[in-house]
């Protein structure tokens, strides 16, 4: 279960900023930013142990870039080129 941390919203409800996710042990879930209600920037996606699971660059709530997908003992699993949300191709 998560619960939601130094997380906002405008006054017309939208998510804006920083937020952080965490799963119930206390440990991170998800950190990222929104932008007007979508997932803008760069995102990161953990185990509830807390090693890294998937990490990358939303742009205006599309995947974009370089995607990079580990394993829960944190060894890198693949990784995967995003075009305006499209997948290019696994690297």
């Amino acid at each position: 279960m998560r619960s939601f941390k130094k997380n906002w919203k405008d006054k017309s409800g939208k998510r804006q900023g920083l937020w952080e996710l965490y799963w119930s042990n206390g440990s991170l879930s998800s950190k990222g930013s929104y932008k007007d209600d979508r997932l803008n920037g760069m995102w990161g996606w953990y185990y509830p142990n807390g090693n890294l699971q998937s990490k990358g660059l939303y742009k205006n709530g599309i995947l974009e870039g370089i995607w990079e997908f580990y394993d829960e003992d944190g060894s890198l699993k693949e990784r995967k080129l995003y075009e305006d949300g499209d997948l290019i191709k696994v690297l």
